[in-house]
């Protein structure tokens, strides 16, 4: 995995953390669902060679390829875009942290991703 790709996903986690230190949790939803967007289209990219330009098209290849997946970042994308125009509470934060690890162990990809992971 190159440097770059590590820094964002790291920096979404840490944007999230301090969100949440704060209970500002819709910026801490939104900075989760980016990380486990970011994981999703490592995984696409990693194993199938394509490289999807957006929500659409990342929820696309999940459903065809990884149906496992799919159904766990579908399951809180109504969080993730309820955050642009609701209050969001501690446990709005806590469902997008336990998908961005369901989806790590799901898709294998947990030793890339794990000293971030351990900040959850």
């Amino acid at each position: 995995m190159i440097k770059m790709e590590l820094k964002i996903f790291s920096d979404f986690i840490a944007e999230g953390v301090s969100a949440e230190e704060k209970k500002r949790y819709g910026p801490a939803v939104s900075n989760y669902y980016k990380a486990l967007t970011f994981l999703c289209s490592y995984l696409i990219k990693e194993r199938l060679g394509k490289y999807p330009g957006n929500h659409t098209e990342i929820f696309l290849f999940l459903r065809v390829s990884f149906p496992q997946i799919y159904e766990v970042v579908d399951g809180v994308f109504s969080i993730y875009r309820e955050s642009y125009d609701h209050l969001m509470i501690k446990i709005d934060s806590e469902r997008i942290k336990d998908a961005i690890k369901k989806v790590s162990q799901l898709g294998k990809i947990e030793k890339e991703f794990a000293e971030d992971l351990k900040k959850l």
